[in-house]
């Protein structure tokens, strides 16, 4: 029991000593911008004129101050992405936050945390998408990168015919038409023709 005590005495102040450590987490370097991406690496949908940063070690969630050492300005940002991974530089803003803080392309900067996140992956929620995430139906298979250019090839060839089809169509119905007039014009010549004659012999006979 006594050894217990003694133990869990131990890991309590390991704790505490741990937590007043990581609270006290600072770092001073080289910050940069970034608006490239459509998700974080925690599974947001990542918004370049939001308020967030991407850093390489501290937990998702993550609640950092961001001191500009030429400006003297400071800005308070979430931790959502992974980077940079650029040596030399400590934290990626996004657009929207680099914006508020004046940074012009890179900027000596120092961070502080204000307050550690759970470093949870967020996931597809709602609808956000995540890369890698599968939308297929359960039981539906989609056909191969060949097949559907097999597909997409009888697709076009179907289109192409028809509209060939079409064409011949009417270019026969054209010449029937212009046939037909043709042979009834001619037709109704020689009638005309012929009355014509006869009108004749009738009026030199009378």
């Amino acid at each position: 029991m006594n050894q217990f005590k003694k133990y869990g005495v131990r890991l309590i102040v390991f704790a505490v000593s741990s937590l007043s450590a990581g609270a006290a987490f600072a770092e001073c370097g080289v910050a940069s911008y970034y608006w490239q991406g459509k998700v974080t690496a925690n599974g947001e949908r990542y918004n370049a004129d939001g308020i967030s940063a991407a850093h390489k070690t501290l937990p998702f969630g993550t609640r950092v101050l961001v001191k500009n050492q030429r400006n003297g300005r400071t800005i308070t940002v979430r931790i959502n992405d992974r980077g940079p991974f650029i040596k030399g530089r400590i934290i990626d803003l996004s657009r929207g936050a680099n914006r508020i803080f004046g940074m012009d392309g890179i900027a000596p900067v120092c961070i502080s945390v204000l307050s550690y996140g759970n470093g949870k992956y967020v996931g597809n929620r709602g609808r956000t998408r995540v890369a890698g995430k599968s939308r297929r139906k359960k039981g539906v298979t989609l056909a191969s990168l060949s097949e559907r250019r097999k597909m997409r090839v009888a697709r076009r060839n179907n289109r192409v015919a028809s509209l060939n089809g079409r064409r011949v169509a009417s270019l026969k119905g054209r010449r029937v038409t212009s046939s037909k007039s043709r042979r009834y014009s001619a037709a109704a010549t020689r009638r005309a023709n012929r009355q014509a004659m006869a009108n004749a012999r009738r009026a030199s006979r009378s």
